[in-house]
């Protein structure tokens, strides 16, 4: 048995959760899959999956030698493409799915600057809330915010993302501030994308439904909404902070804020990243550095 093959072969079906597909996947035979897999069960003595006739799912020891096996092969294959990096530059069209005003004030700049850096590349950049499909509409990564939820791609934090809560001084004379994070719904909250706000209750992170009766898509807006002391919002810092310095905003609930949430670079498995997605993730990671 071949080590390497067979561990490649049982994370490939773990990950595509079918063995044809993971043959498809690494260019095999559904057969070689199998038997590399069962190989690998006779010589580590455990059950690794659960097979039916539907479905193919690792068990609780397969889960765990998963997670090890994968991030193992993505060392391997950061080591052998830290190489090629040393011998080549980054060429071809790069596709970013980006949105807001985080993209527009540091993606953009960054980009810029890579470009320039490497002549050969050209950048599309497409700004667009939805949340695309990276494989299936032909992006090479995507740029999102928040608490990211479960999904077979890959995310690498490239800046932090401090949410905060704040209204006009006006609306807190008006309507008092919000004793806690309850409370919250004694108020009138403008709300984005989502009906939920993350919170922080203790030390424990938490999605509270909230009303209002203003809604937008649009970080400005929501902001002029709570310039105009329309209600209480909530938004990343960087749409914020001139405001609260010149005391046009107050925060509130400062204990509250959520800390989970950040920027993230997302992207298909990284043990065939293209060198000029590695390049610019690289790249974010150190232009927003300072943030």
């Amino acid at each position: 048995m071949n080590r390497w093959e067979a561990i490649e072969a049982f994370v490939a079906v773990c990950e595509q959760r079918s063995f044809s597909k993971a043959a498809e996947q690494l260019g095999v035979s559904k057969s070689h899959i199998s038997r590399q897999v069962a190989q690998l069960e006779n010589h580590l003595d455990a059950l690794l999956l659960n097979r039916t006739t539907r479905v193919v799912s690792p068990t609780d020891l397969g889960q765990s030698f998963f997670a090890s096996c994968r991030s193992t092969l993505e060392s391997l294959s950061e080591a052998e493409q830290s190489i090629v990096e040393q011998q080549h530059e980054a060429r071809g069209l790069l596709t970013v799915s980006v949105a807001g005003q985080f993209a527009e004030d540091y993606i953009v700049p960054a980009a810029i600057k890579f470009m320039q850096k490497y002549v050969r590349l050209s950048v599309n950049l497409d700004f667009n809330n939805r949340v695309v499909d990276l494989v299936a509409e032909g992006y090479d990564l995507a740029i999102r915010a928040g608490t990211l939820k479960d999904s077979s791609l890959i995310a690498r934090r490239i800046a932090p993302r401090q949410l905060l809560i704040c209204a006009s001084p006006a609306y807190f004379l008006k309507h008092g501030q919000p004793k806690d994070i309850h409370d919250l719904r004694n108020h009138n909250c403008l709300l984005g994308t989502l009906s939920t706000w993350r919170l922080k209750e203790g030390t424990r992170n938490l999605d509270l439904r909230m009303e209002g009766n203003w809604r937008s898509n649009n970080g400005r807006a929501l902001v002029e909404a709570a310039l105009a002391g329309l209600g209480i919002v909530q938004l990343p810092s960087f749409y914020l902070q001139q405001y609260i310095k010149q005391g046009a905003l107050q925060t509130t609930l400062e204990e509250s804020n959520a800390t989970d949430t950040g920027t993230w670079a997302v992207y298909p498995s990284n043990r065939h990243m293209s060198q000029k997605v590695r390049l610019f993730i690289n790249f974010l990671v150190e232009e927003l550095s300072h943030l």
